[in-house]
């Protein structure tokens, strides 16, 4: 879900757009790259595939039986991209919807995506910017590095977002002022109790060691609410506080990346949970190993949110991707995301260990200058001791996309 842009030559020409929370580094630059074609173009996708397992269930007497389902998904899509002065923009959003044959309800669901960049200099020390990612779908996913959700074929929300002011003190040393929202929206009356929002704020100081790495120090103040608990469970909304080190490095104009180390303490509402402390640790990476092959790696350990209705859990989340441009018209890409979750407490019944594995797999074929053509497979495992919280699925792809 995330956006990511090269590195540019030139520094002076672009916005240099600040990493942590999840999102890497981005020097963000009008003028070259993807802004070397028109500002706006449009798209309409077609797809059809199969997924073996519809209601995403482990397939137990007690739950819905697993079954399979042809499905046609068909959406719109248009991609903005503006450039001026001190200001660059990079747009991407779709919405259409998802058709299942062999369901037995809920047969039409929507589906829709959104990816923000966003810089503006506001004079030549300060600078705003933006980072959005959201997905609205009815497939599981680990790829948000900040956020869990679950799924049971239903549609549901997630989303993060990154919002900066940076400011210039001196050649060296400046500072980051941040928010971020994240969380998660289901569809699922079952599994609305997961329903959350994080809103972080946090304060960054930030000093050039070289003109490859920049060196941070931070505080960060994070309040996790969430929207649905039953009255019969005790609150899970929390308090937490960050102190962490760490830089954002840009090592080669290939390999440029973000590493937050530290602790963090969490305040439950609760009445006697208390508090509770874990080590914490972020990091996103990229490298252009060559002008066609990108690689992408996301890592996050600590406090987890919404992954149970356990009162405390941690995890360990990464996810690695790979593409790769093997002629002008073929390119491939793999990606694999995988979450471990720990809970720490509680007598819940979905308070046990899970992990969490999905791969995907896929090309793309240019037939023409519009027109694409395109095929992937999703493979998602849910591993736990509860037998019930157990599921894999497969989901395979043909499609293709006509752009305007």
């Amino acid at each position: 879900m995330e956006t990511k842009l090269a590195v540019s030559d030139s520094e002076e020409a672009g916005f240099l757009l600040p990493g942590g929370l999840g999102y890497a580094p981005l020097d963000f630059t009008p003028g070259q790259g993807r802004f070397d074609r028109k500002p706006l173009t449009y798209s309409t996708t077609v797809q059809l595939g199969y997924d073996d397992n519809i209601n995403s269930t482990s397939g137990s007497r007690l739950q819905a039986p697993v079954k399979g389902s042809m499905l046609t998904t068909a959406s719109e899509g248009v991609d903005l991209l503006l450039a001026q002065s001190r200001m660059g923009l990079s747009l991407g959003a779709t919405a259409g919807g998802q058709y299942y044959w062999q369901r037995d309800s809920d047969k039409l669901t929507p589906l829709g995506s959104l990816n923000l960049v966003f810089g503006y200099k506001l004079t030549p020390r300060a600078q705003i910017s933006a980072l959005m990612n959201a997905l609205y779908t009815t497939q599981p996913t680990q790829s948000v590095v900040n956020g869990f959700t679950r799924s049971n074929g239903k549609g549901y929300l997630v989303g993060s977002s990154k919002f900066d002011l940076l400011y210039s003190w001196a050649p060296r040393f400046s500072t980051d002022t941040f928010y971020s929202l994240n969380g998660t929206a289901q569809q699922a009356q079952e599994l609305k109790s997961n329903d959350y929002t994080n809103q972080t704020v946090g304060q960054a100081f930030r000093y050039s060691l070289s003109q490859l790495v920049t060196g941070v120090f931070e505080g960060r103040y994070s309040q996790l609410t969430y929207r649905n608990i039953p009255s019969a469970f005790p609150s899970r909304d929390s308090d937490s506080y960050f102190l962490l080190a760490g830089a954002d490095m840009t090592l080669t104009r290939r390999f440029f990346g973000s590493f937050r180390l530290g602790g963090s303490v969490r305040d439950y509402k609760a009445p006697d949970e208390g508090s509770s402390s874990s080590p914490y640790w972020e990091s996103s990476l990229s490298y252009l190993a060559s002008r066609f092959t990108t690689l992408n790696w996301d890592t996050r350990y600590g406090f987890d949110d919404g992954s149970s209705t356990s009162q405390k859990s941690r995890s360990v989340r990464t996810g690695v991707s790979l593409s790769h441009v093997f002629t002008p018209k073929l390119r491939g890409s793999i990606g694999v995301n995988y979450a471990h979750v720990s809970p720490e407490g509680g007598s819940d019944a979905f308070n046990v260990k899970k992990d969490d594995l999905n791969a995907t797999i896929g090309g793309v074929y240019a037939l023409s200058q519009c027109m694409t053509v395109f095929a992937n497979v999703t493979h998602s495992r849910r591993s736990s001791p509860d037998p019930l919280q157990e599921m894999t699925k497969n989901i395979y792809y043909l499609g293709a996309t006509y752009q305007y």
